[in-house]
């Protein structure tokens, strides 16, 4: 029922969401909060505490996702959770739009970021796709492993070998 334990007792993708996902752009919002006050500070504590769980759930998703071998199926589940939680990050991360206006004293300057979505998504794309092959390749070699014969006599029987035994009998003869 539950998955073997590989002995590692933390991902190295887990690590790397807290530090990109959660660490980095919290420094990075607050920098620019503290370097321009100017700036709409509620819009910026708008989008940490968005971008906080979305995090975290990336950092369970990439820590169970340790637990199961390449070729299962819930790690396929998991990798593309990762995938669309990180499309939701995102989202949370520019602002919940297409474009993204900020007022900057009597300025206000907008970012239209269509174009930027679709590269993401076809990043994102990409990677699900990347995960899939990932999945039939090894879903299909642990497929190959179960058609394996399992001991020698099998491998003998197969291959109308004469085992050890068969031959010491016949130079008896």
């Amino acid at each position: 029922m539950f998955p073997e334990d590989t002995g590692r007792r933390y991902s190295v993708k887990a690590i790397f969401a807290v530090i990109f996902y959660l660490i980095m752009p919290i420094m990075a919002i607050y920098i620019i909060m503290e370097s321009y006050p100017e700036l709409s500070r509620e819009r910026y504590m708008q989008i940490i505490w968005a971008i906080i769980p979305f995090a975290i759930v990336m950092v369970i998703i990439s820590q169970l996702s340790i637990r199961y071998p390449k070729g299962d199926v819930r790690r396929l589940a998991l990798n593309l959770a990762y995938v669309v939680t990180a499309l939701l990050w995102l989202l949370a991360f520019l602002g919940g739009g297409m474009v993204l206006t900020q007022d900057w004293g009597p300025y206000e300057f907008s970012l239209h970021l269509e174009k930027y979505i679709i590269l993401i998504l076809a990043v994102s794309i990409f990677n699900s796709i990347y995960y899939v092959m990932e999945w039939m390749v090894y879903a299909s070699d642990d497929d190959e492993d179960e058609k394996m014969p399992k001991s020698k006599q099998e491998v003998n029987a197969q291959v109308d070998m004469p085992t050890w035994a068969n031959l010491n009998s016949l130079e008896n003869n």
